[in-house]
């Protein structure tokens, strides 16, 4: 099926409305604007790097408008976004170069050296921005011709692969495909209160990540509105721009522990929001009293569930409902289908089961066809976590099938911090497993056995992983036994370790 070129519409459309604001540089670009610099980027691509249908390109850079300048100009050739994580560690990322095969990697001047290490002499490279090579990605297509949409782009082109990590640790990239992203911009329209133009997006999550990149600046763009960058999340900062009228911000999305930090700053009480009418919240759950105190505000906060294979939408508690069923994670979206499945059965009304999802938002599956094993079963995607639905048809999600937990509102898979601790020469036996946290949401805690007796430092835990992890994959307690506890089977019962470490439930009063 034809796939519309979404920049070339909106600048015939909205010519004069804003389209993206870098924050930090003040630069902002109008669709009629954006169209052109697209345009250029095709050119440079296509005529200097043979870019074509197909092909893939990797980048490594901070937040910046010039991702989704980047992202619309492959599209409108054909080929494919590789964003990457630069929090992750340099053997990680070049798992990640070994399996999506780019023929080209783009960065700022800021990963330079990793881009360099990455290439190896054998990829092409190319920054953006100010930087000290005598080229650059802005400096060619300031002399490019302009190349337009040769209308020939298909909804199952891959315009993304947004990469995950399965619990063996290895890297999974997610196909995103035109019909993915439109798709996700149906189903969460209404929950989100897109509009279009006059919709501007405050976007400070990472936009390597689905979560980033398509739970709202893509959506927003399709429709026509505006997303302004920042590169990094600073709570009074983000706080100040938030509540300025004069900025306009209407749309933002956010983990927890960064609506947990603005609420804590003394300003947070006395200033009052302005035209903000939807914050997304994704990657855990918040704690109530804080959910209550942007409510008070007027600005209801509107728990989402879903992943990076996922669209990333499955489900959303829309704005009205938000002091009734702030505590669920909302009803699935309309084009999306959810099943709670046990040992390959639907579950009874009211009991847990996994998450099974379908529907046009589900990704295409992993880029390498031989890693998508056990996800993808008929049509549906098996998400890993457990989930309980109520009589209104709310998902609430229970627990993880899987051992992976959220820190920080990263993904943390116990199995990947489990192998590289069992590098350490000392470490004889380990688990690995994340426990609820007051400032991160999760927190890893890590409980070994040494040949020596002797027990480990924080200091000898993070020297080791350095280079191995990335820095919020690195456990923060610790606690050394002289074995670890096993069932008949002899299996370590990881339940019966995690249970030691969880807060004792609250009794009702």
């Amino acid at each position: 099926m034809l796939a519309s070129d979404w920049v070339e519409y909106n600048a015939r459309r909205f010519p004069e409305a804003l389209a993206l604001e870098n924050i930090d540089s003040g630069e902002r670009l109008y669709w009629r604007e954006v169209n052109v610099r697209v345009g250029q980027y095709a050119g440079v691509l296509a005529n200097r790097y043979a870019i074509a249908a197909g092909d893939r390109v990797a980048l490594i850079a901070e937040n910046d408008i010039r991702l989704f300048l980047l992202q619309f100009a492959l599209m409108r050739l054909r080929a494919t976004l590789v964003p990457l994580n630069w929090r992750l560690s340099l053997p990680e990322l070049t798992a990640q170069i070994e399996q999506s095969q780019p023929s080209l990697i783009v960065h700022d001047q800021r990963w330079s050296d990793t881009a360099m290490a990455l290439a190896s002499g054998a990829v092409a490279t190319i920054a953006w921005g100010e930087v000290e090579a005598a080229e650059s990605l802005d400096v060619l297509a300031d002399a490019a011709e302009p190349l337009s949409s040769r209308c020939n782009e298909q909804m199952e082109d891959v315009a993304l692969v947004l990469f995950t990590s399965g619990t063996t640790g290895k890297a999974k990239g997610a196909q995103i495909t035109r019909a993915n992203l439109a798709w996700q911009t149906q189903n969460i329209a209404h929950t989100d209160m897109i509009g279009g133009r006059g919709d501007k997006v405050f976007s400070v999550l990472p936009l390597f990540h689905a979560g980033g990149l398509n739970a709202l600046p893509n959506p927003v763009l399709f429709s026509g509105g505006c997303v302004a960058v920042t590169k990094r999340f600073d709570p009074a900062h983000s706080f100040t721009l938030l509540t300025d009228p004069a900025r306009g911000y209407t749309h933002t999305v956010v983990v927890p522990i960064m609506l947990t930090q603005m609420a804590a700053l003394p300003q947070f009480a006395g200033t009052p929001w302005a035209g903000l009418k939807h914050i997304q919240l994704g990657g855990g759950s918040l704690a109530p009293a804080v959910m209550k105190m942007y409510a008070a505000k007027g600005v209801p906060v509107q728990p989402h569930y879903g992943g990076t294979e996922t669209g990333p939408g499955v489900s959303g508690v829309p704005a009205e409902m938000v002091a009734t069923k702030g505590h669920s994670c909302g009803l699935p979206f309309p084009h999306t289908r959810v099943r709670l499945v046990e040992d390959g059965r639907d579950v009874k009304f009211g009991a847990i089961g996994e998450i099974w999802v379908s529907g046009p938002t589900i990704s295409a599956g992993y880029f390498l066809e031989q890693a998508s094993g056990s996800s993808y079963e008929q049509g549906w995607f098996r998400t890993g976590d457990l989930g309980r639905m109520d009589e209104d048809g709310y998902l609430y999600i229970v627990d993880r099938l899987k051992d992976m937990y959220k820190s920080g509102g990263e993904n943390v898979f116990p199995a990947e911090v489990e192998a590289a601790l069992a590098e350490h020469p000392d470490i004889k036996e380990v688990v690995v497993f994340g426990i609820p946290d007051a400032k991160w949401g999760e927190t890893g805690v890590v409980v070994y056995v040494t040949r020596s007796g002797k027990s480990l430092s924080s200091e000898d835990i993070n020297a080791h992983c350095e280079g191995r992890l990335a820095r919020y994959k690195i456990p923060t307690i610790l606690e050394r036994l002289d074995e670890l506890p096993r069932n008949v089977t002899g299996k370590v019962v990881k339940r019966d370790l995690r249970t030691r470490y969880l807060p004792a439930p609250e009794l009702p009063a």
